[in-house]
């Protein structure tokens, strides 16, 4: 059977969105895997994030050494699976939604989703995969720019890269939108 598994955001937990992501594995006929990020936030109890930040020059870069933690980290609990990585969906809201990408770019999956994902500017991505990518934005989404949203099409750009705006949603608030892509066969298990 296949695995959705769901990389929550910065300042959230493995319980985030956990209606939604039950419902989702429902429909694609899959188990659902949760876990958390590695590093506490700072300040919020009991949440975590995927990596730290820090400014340089007017934008907020990774913190490498974090980032490639969580990266190791996340392929480590999916290698823990026992499960044929082509049968794992990956999906990841905003923090999560970047790190997907970036497993999806490097492990060969069954397909990755990001919501409202935050791709770091000071990190490198190369595609060794076929992985059907899905990033989704809000159109209402006011916390990622239209030049960001750019430069990630830039990044991410080739045939396996689905870019979907989901028209009346933001940055938090998605389900309808998400769940009629995938109603309307916009997203592809």
């Amino acid at each position: 059977m296949k695995k959705l598994v769901f990389l929550h955001g910065s300042g959230s937990d493995k319980n985030a969105y956990s209606d939604l992501m039950h419902e989702i594995a429902e429909r694609c006929d899959s188990d659902l895997v949760t876990f958390n990020a590695p590093f506490k936030h700072p300040d919020k109890i009991d949440k975590y994030k995927w990596f730290n930040k820090f400014e340089k020059d007017g934008r907020r870069d990774a913190v490498v050494k974090d980032y490639t933690y969580s990266l190791q980290y996340i392929k480590e609990q999916l290698n823990n699976l026992h499960t044929d990585t082509k049968d794992i969906i990956l999906i990841g809201h905003s923090q999560g939604g970047g790190m997907a990408v970036h497993i999806g770019l490097e492990m060969e999956l069954s397909s990755v989703i990001s919501i409202s994902g935050d791709l770091p500017y000071n990190i490198s991505y190369k595609k060794i995969t076929k992985t059907p990518i899905y990033w989704l934005e809000g159109g209402k989404d006011t916390y990622i720019d239209d030049n960001r949203k750019k430069s990630y099409q830039q990044i991410l750009n080739n045939n396996n890269f689905h870019f979907l705006i989901l028209k009346n949603s933001t940055h938090n608030d998605f389900k309808n939108d998400l769940l009629k892509a995938i109603n309307n066969k916009e997203i592809k298990f």
